[in-house]
């Protein structure tokens, strides 16, 4: 039984190697002359001629030795020309790292905007203590309210000139201005309901609700310019990637889960470098 399992065993590799061998072009191998050994083996084998059918499969296994080395050594020459060839440049880049430009580029408008959200926190506090009255904290909260929501509209506005400004966003000044056109009107109702809500016309029901459709408003205006500004980040992070000779560049906060330092670079202050030439282009 051992010896046919053997037998069998001979043949199956012998049509494994003569796939396997054809695919890396060895033409001069013939399984079917190993085959007919091995058949010629058996029946010697089977008819009680058991050293004589030993020696053909000994014959038989050294021409498969032979065979299986240079299939090795032609696999070994295939991976080393793979893994000597040049291996790809990648890099990532940072988004939010690299908006930063962007920010500290209006960085007096978000001073004031964050201003006053800090008056907001301190009214607060002064109507918990009871030092001012009920009415007047409304109307100052009110106030506040809607000069902040003023102060943030005028960071969107103060980055939009500067864009618009730039000879580096000039592919994108037609989307860039009208955004501008839409902050206007948003504008011009902002400051009609602060002047009537310090001159004490306006109707205390309405002002919240006013003042929640103008935050709606900015929100979107202002992720508007958010994806603007992201869409310019990866486009000028893209063209000095491909300048550098980069074959790949990701985005780290949505693809890079693990990164391999001595493969993959950051290229995020590259991309901010370039960003803050665009951003002061004339």
């Amino acid at each position: 039984m051992k010896k046919s399992i053997t037998i069998t065993l001979c043949l199956v590799i012998a049509l494994i190697l003569t796939i396997s061998l054809a695919g890396f072009g060895q033409e001069d191998f013939s399984a079917d002359l190993l085959i007919v050994e091995l058949r010629r083996a058996e029946r010697l084998i089977s008819s009680g001629k058991i050293a004589q059918g030993l020696d053909s499969l000994l014959g038989v296994s050294s021409i498969l030795d032979s065979n299986i080395r240079e299939l090795s050594d032609a696999a070994g020459k295939e991976t080393e020309s793979t893994a000597s060839g040049d291996d790809l440049e990648i890099g990532f880049v940072n988004a939010q790292e690299a908006f930063t430009v962007f920010t500290q580029a209006v960085e007096e408008e978000r001073k004031s905007a964050q201003k006053k959200s800090e008056e907001l926190v301190s009214l607060r506090e002064s109507a918990l203590k009871g030092e001012i009255s009920e009415s007047e904290y409304k109307k100052k909260r009110d106030i506040l309210q809607a000069e902040k929501l003023k102060a943030q509209l005028a960071i969107d506005i103060a980055m939009l000139d500067r864009m618009l400004k730039s000879e580096g966003f000039k592919s994108v000044s037609d989307k860039l201005f009208n955004l501008k056109e839409q902050v206007k009107p948003i504008m011009d109702e902002l400051e009609k309901v602060l002047n009537d809500i310090r001159e004490g016309s306006a109707v205390p029901e309405e002002i919240s609700q006013t003042l929640s459709q103008i935050h709606n408003q900015y929100e979107q205006l202002d992720n508007l310019l958010t994806k603007l500004i992201e869409s310019k980040i990866f486009q000028i992070t893209n063209v000095r990637a491909k300048e550098e000779g980069y074959d790949l560049v990701l985005r780290q906060e949505n693809v890079v889960l693990y990164r391999n330092r001595d493969r993959i670079d950051n290229l995020t202050e590259m991309a901010k470098e370039a960003l803050r030439k665009e951003i002061d282009s004339k």
